[in-house]
């Protein structure tokens, strides 16, 4: 009677053994068998922490028991008489039969699924966007401050990109600008900026800028600038890129006799991508700046732009890296006036007019917080600035 107790007893574990593989073969292969979505809907993949074949981020635990069973219990381990274990299976306390762990343990997934750097989630992807001059291609929640100085603008009208055409020219000439020719223009602004993602693909983002400016002829002033709003929406979004469209419409909300603003609305279509390559990250923008009923002064200007970042250090599975960026920002006026006090009448044709300048920075991740700070400057003639300062604080969701 008792050897066959031993023997019901052997075939109960053995029974257990095979469940316990049965169900790792089964996880595995429900594991294996999603999906991977390369282009879209890519967020159902963070939520579930695992990256495409998933199966191998399964650990299942099917190691023998081996403690202590009733007398002459089947033993578990190859090798090893009844009722003996291996030196590393800590002993029960009890003497009675403990079942077999079958529960499935799950690891850390390794390697990660953007970018095949280990540890990415959620904000980890929202951070890759490391440029301090180029707007984002990526599709996220965030806010963020920002600090700009500039320096040494001395065709502040022109296109009324900058603000409004000078009010020089007096009443009835469409000219809101500040009263008097200017020669040079310091500005500082501080700038919020809010973005609200519905998903991976849609968000909507409005940004409100305080304006400080340092004329040369003119007084200085602080106050409101002009506010801006729009919706981006990415036509790819992957874990290693971005190509997204982006349409932002400028709302004549500063002071324009006071150069806070440009006295007129103006739209900018435009196209923004991002990749990414390892440690390396590149980004690139298309737009046009398009005015909306101002002066004959106002124009039409093309922005386009490029950047690569390099992660100097990284730390990825706790979202931590330092980046040093460079990029590259131009201008291009396709169609617009200026005040000239060496043309007759003042007045001179911006058309064709191009401003290209060079910047360098490097931001610094943290989890959901990321800090940049760089340097611009002008590589032509015709300029917005000759210098400029950036800082900024980001913070993502």
């Amino acid at each position: 009677m008792g050897r066959r107790t031993d023997w019901c007893s052997c075939a109960s574990r053995c029974a257990q053994i095979a469940y316990g593989l049965l169900t790792t073969l089964l996880l595995g292969a429900a594991a294996h068998g999603q999906d991977d979505s390369a282009d879209i809907g890519f967020a159902d993949q963070i939520d579930s922490g695992y990256a495409e074949d998933s199966d191998q981020h399964l650990l299942v635990s099917y190691r023998p028991s081996c403690r202590h069973c009733a007398p002459n219990c089947c033993t578990c381990v190859p090798g090893y008489a009844a009722g003996e274990m291996p030196q590393d299976y800590a002993e029960s306390p009890s003497d009675e039969a403990q079942p077999m762990d079958i529960t499935p343990q799950i690891a850390p997934p390794t390697p990660a699924q953007f970018g095949g750097v280990s540890g990415e989630t959620y904000v980890a992807m929202a951070q890759n966007a490391t440029g301090g001059y180029l707007d984002s291609a990526i599709v996220w929640s965030q806010v963020r401050f920002r600090f700009d100085a500039g320096y040494d603008n001395d065709t502040p009208d022109r296109a009324e990109f900058f603000y409004a055409k000078c009010g020089c020219f007096g009443p009835g000439s469409g000219a809101e600008g500040p009263p008097k020719p200017e020669t040079s223009v310091d500005y500082q602004d501080i700038r919020l900026y809010a973005e609200n993602a519905f998903n991976d693909r849609f968000s909507v983002f409005g940004e409100l800028p305080i304006r400080f400016l340092n004329p040369v002829m003119n007084n200085n002033t602080a106050g409101l600038g002009d506010m801006n709003a729009g919706v981006k929406y990415a036509l790819i979004a992957s874990p290693t890129r971005y190509f997204t469209f982006q349409f932002r419409t400028y709302i004549p909300t500063g002071d324009s006799d006071r150069g806070l603003g440009t006295n007129h609305v103006s739209v900018e279509p435009g196209l923004l991508l991002w990749q990414r390559y390892g440690r390396v990250r590149l980004e690139g923008e298309l737009a046009h700046w398009i005015s909306v009923d101002g002066s004959d002064f106002a124009g039409n200007v093309l922005r386009y732009g490029g950047g690569i970042g390099y992660d100097l250090f990284a730390d990825y599975r706790n979202n931590t890296r330092l980046t040093p960026i460079m990029e590259w920002v131009g201008w291009t006026v396709l169609d617009g006036g200026k005040l000239d006090l060496g043309q007759q009448g003042g007045v001179a044709d911006a058309s064709g007019e191009t401003i290209v300048n060079f910047k360098l920075g490097a931001r610094y991740v943290s989890g959901a917080d990321s800090i940049y700070g760089g340097w611009g400057h002008a590589v032509t003639g015709d300029v917005w600035y000759q210098d400029i300062l950036r800082l900024e604080y980001r913070r993502v969701f």
